[in-house]
């Protein structure tokens, strides 16, 4: 039988249907190989000295040659029983463990004649040997759910071994990433990274490359907090993902990751490595990778806009196409001493650089008159423009240093702490003008030169403390000091005309808070309140009448409070409340006025910070084989910065930023993840939200306005099934979609076009030290990405689409892992954290 992906269905039909066949053809092929007859099982009850049932006791069983790494981590059933398979023909050995019992080990062996080992029941006793203070360990479940979090236990994980972060971050539960690398947290991309609690501007900014790097084996658990508290000072973002390295020191050596991937769209191998080692109580590890975008077809896209104007009829034509090649690097660098049991001091360093390469953006523009009866329009003006990159790049860091006391009593420490961060950015662009026609412009060519520069500093004190077994108390307190430069040259070759401006923008933050939790049973409690006083100035080096130095100062209280209930050991459900702030970053407040004959924009240095108010509902279902969470929640926001734009006098789009906007917003996401047996796993990220925006719209610079409005709905699902095959081969296929949504109250995107992947991982050598995976995007297309905005203004509606044809590739990654230490940086128990900034960028010349 012949089956074809090639028909005259529309796109998302055939995408979808292709998808469909991708999956039953690999499904199908698989069981043909892995029949019920061949398969291996070991099956028993697990009760405690009375008969009742286990219900999720941790299960580990090991080949008996083999006594560190299991073959397979399950857990029993709601019933204690024990379902599982087997990879294999052998003898194994199971262990048994569950909290505040004595650990059991059975020994059973299966062949093509005792395929079907059943070990009855398994008693296990109560651990009631007490030497002093016993403190009973179990293994904990792959899963945890606390008052805040969602946390994965990578270390529990069997897989951790050989693969690297970015795979270990598709089984997070609310983490969803594609084939590309691209991360999501609860659908959104409104979050921030941190390392063992700490912001890491290196990951954030790139974290597609670094976590493709960073090998899995090197980290103890992955962190969702879900609702950023006072203790977290996670102002402005909806999430954090805190990524946290394991804390055990034990052996002195040196073990490390190197990674390369390439795909037929460069053909330039992108390296990254990960090294640590320990020398006597001093531990480090240092990480690096280099990624170059060369001159290719993932390095160009085509676009094409359409304006037309309410009051005169006209219509603007502009088509774009751009190549951006470029360069990027990070580094990352940590160290840990601990001296004795109760001190431990801590450093960190992390760096990013960017800059292009021969970047290239060529414009043909014509504005036509109104048109006539038969339809055609007269030429007003038209010209064509090329624009090129002089001298642009950015570099980032932000290094801290931690050191943390632990008192006599269990859980009480006690943390100073210092991070220093700085980003220096330059944007030298220059734009030539030629084939113009009856241009009412006199320049032929436009000079941009920025550099803006942010450095922050930051000092704080933690203390935590337990009470009895119920209550724990959190306070602390920090001094922020944020100093952001800014200077903009703008000339016009042709003509008397050109700007020049020296900002410097100063904010100095005073915090305070208190975080409390209460534990009753089943019942988990906690209440946070934290304090700020800001103190924000503007300075201008040559004042006029419309850049004045001025200064302001804010007070904000930022509340939150959560409860939750641990139905039973699989179902939990949580209630909380959040107060968050976002204040504007240098991109918004710089005054720098830029200008090209379509357009004008600049910052406004009077905005202030803007206050969320979220409200959620979480149910989470944990089971042996299934993880259910769905999360349901509001957000409302009366002073939001959005975007200002009205038509000059030469139908030029101004554009600037106020505090003038109302957000409403209702979102919902569902994440499940289901064993279906041993073999194979299907996962589902979906995300839905509805968004209602609201502000005063300008109609001309005379200031005069009215209220303009916007709602939309927007869907993201991402799903992916994989499945386990000879040779140790796992095959998987995956698929999301955007279907676009506001981008302020004037714009909006329409859906994207729907993405599927295949990918195949097989591993070798001894260990299985060498990872080698090949994906396959769209292999039955489409190639071409589309990307359409709609944007309606009470005086001119605009029209755009960008095309980028690089959908269809195939890539190979290569992981190989060297050496053997089980040490890991420690990392002290509170640090700092400052993510209230609302950051981006607004047009200035060209560069990134």
């Amino acid at each position: 039988m012949h089956t074809s992906c090639q028909n005259n269905s529309p796109i998302v039909s055939r995408v979808a249907k292709c998808l469909i066949l991708a999956v039953f053809v690999a499904v199908a092929s698989v069981q043909s190989l892995y029949g019920a007859s061949t398969g291996y099982m070991v099956r028993g009850e697990v009760v405690d000295s009375a008969g009742v049932a286990e219900v999720y006791a941790t299960l580990r069983i090991y080949n008996t040659s083999d006594s560190v790494k299991p073959v397979v981590l399950a857990t029993t059933d709601e019933n204690g029983r024990i379902s599982q398979s087997l990879p294999s023909a052998g003898g194994y050995r199971l262990s048994v463990a569950s909290v505040g019992k004595r650990p059991v080990e059975r020994t059973f062996a299966v062949d093509a004649s005792h395929s079907d080992v059943d070990l009855g029941r398994i008693v296990l006793e109560e651990n009631v040997t007490e030497l002093g203070q016993v403190e009973v360990v179990a293994q904990r479940p792959l899963v945890v759910r606390e008052i805040d979090r969602l946390g994965y236990d990578v270390k529990a994980d069997p897989e951790a071994e050989t693969s690297t972060l970015r795979e270990i971050l598709r089984k997070v539960p609310l983490v969803s990433v594609d084939e590309e690398g691209n991360i999501k947290v609860k659908g959104s991309s409104d979050f921030k990274i941190y390392k063992n609690g700490r912001p890491n501007n290196s990951f954030t900014n790139n974290a597609k490359d670094i976590f493709a790097a960073i090998p899995a084996s090197s980290i103890k658990k992955i962190e969702v907090i879900t609702e950023p508290g006072a203790r977290e000072d996670a102002e402005g973002v909806g999430a954090i993902l805190n990524i946290v390295t394991d804390s055990d020191t034990a052996l002195n050596g040196v073990v490390g990751t190197a990674n390369l991937y390439a795909d037929n769209n460069s053909f330039i191998p992108n390296p990254s490595l990960w090294l640590s080692t320990q020398v006597d109580k001093v531990t480090m590890s240092v990480n690096g990778g280099y990624n170059r975008t060369p001159k290719g077809n993932d390095s160009k896209s085509w676009s094409n806009q359409y304006t037309d104007y309410y009051e005169t009829g006209n219509r603007y034509e502009a088509e774009t196409y751009s190549t951006y090649p470029q360069n990027s690097g990070w580094m990352g660098l940590e160290a840990s001493w601990e001296p004795d049991s109760l001190n431990l001091f801590t450093v960190e360093a992390n760096g990013w650089i960017w800059s292009p390469l021969d970047q290239r953006i060529t414009s043909s523009v014509r504005m036509l008159g109104a048109a006539a009866a038969d339809g055609s329009r007269p030429v007003l003006y038209s010209y064509n423009s090329l624009q090129r990159p002089l001298d642009n790049g950015n570099l980032s860091f932000d290094g801290s240093a931690n050191y943390q006391h632990s008192t006599r009593r269990k859980g009480e420490t006690i943390t100073l702490s210092y991070r220093i961060s700085n980003n220096s950015s330059k944007n030298e662009s220059e734009t030539q003008y030629y084939d113009m026609f009856n241009c009412d412009f006199e320049y032929t060519g436009r000079y941009f030169d920025s550099k803006q520069d942010f450095m922050e500093q930051t000092v704080q004190a933690d203390w935590s403390r337990p009470y009895g077994e119920k209550h724990k108390l959190d306070i602390g307190a920090k001094a922020v000091f944020r100093d952001n430069h800014s200077i903009s040259t703008q000339t016009y070759e042709g003509a008397d005309m050109g700007t020049h401006d020296d900002f410097t923008h100063r904010t100095t933050i005073a915090a305070a808070y208190a975080d409390y939790r209460l534990t009753l049973g089943k019942w988990n409690i906690r209440a946070g309140l934290r304090y700020e006083y800001s103190y924000l100035s503007a300075r201008f080096k040559a004042q006029t009448e419309n850049r004045s130095n001025f200064s302001s100062t804010l007070n904000d209280l930022v509340p939150n409070a959560a409860v939750s209930w641990n139905i039973n050991d699989a179902n939990s459900v949580k209630l909380s409340y959040s107060r968050n702030i976002r204040r504007p970053s240098i991109w918004f407040l710089d005054p720098a006025r830029s200008e090209t004959p379509t357009s004008v924009s600049f910052g406004n240095p009077d905005l202030g910070s803007v206050a969320y108010n979220n409200v959620s509902f979480n149910y989470s279902l944990i089971k042996n084989k299934f993880n259910l969470d769905f999360n349901i929640g509001g957000t409302l926001v009366d002073n939001s910065l959005q975007n200002v734009s009205w038509i000059d006098e030469r139908e030029r789009v101004v554009s600037t930023y106020d505090n003038v906007g109302k957000m409403r917003s209702l979102n919902m996401s569902v994440y499940f993840q289901w064993s279906i047996d041993s073999k194979t796993r299907w996962m589902l990220n979906l995300w839905g939200g509805y968004t209602y925006l609201r502000q005063p719209v300008a109609l001309d610079a005379s200031g005069a306005q009215v209220f303009g409005s916007r709602a939309r709905w927007a869907v993201n699902p991402w799903t992916r099934i994989s499945r386990d095959l000879p040779w140790k081969l796992e095959l998987s296929v995956s698929g999301y979609w955007w279907s676009g949504g506001l981008s302020n109250v004037y714009s909006y995107q329409d859906p994207g076009t729907p993405g599927y992947s295949i990918s195949l991982v097989r591993k070798f050598l001894k260990e299985d030290r060498l990872t080698v995976r090949l994906n396959v995007n769209r292999p039955f297309g489409p190639n071409e990405m589309h990307t359409n905005y709609h944007t309606y203004n009470p005086q001119y509606t605009t029209d755009s689409e960008t095309i980028n044809r690089s959908g269809r590739y195939v890539g190979v990654s290569l992981n190989f892992r060297f050496g053997s230490l089980n040490a890991q940086v420690k990392k002290t128990a509170a640090s700092i954290s400052n993510d209230d900034l609302q950051s981006g960028s607004r047009g200035g010349g060209g560069g990134k």
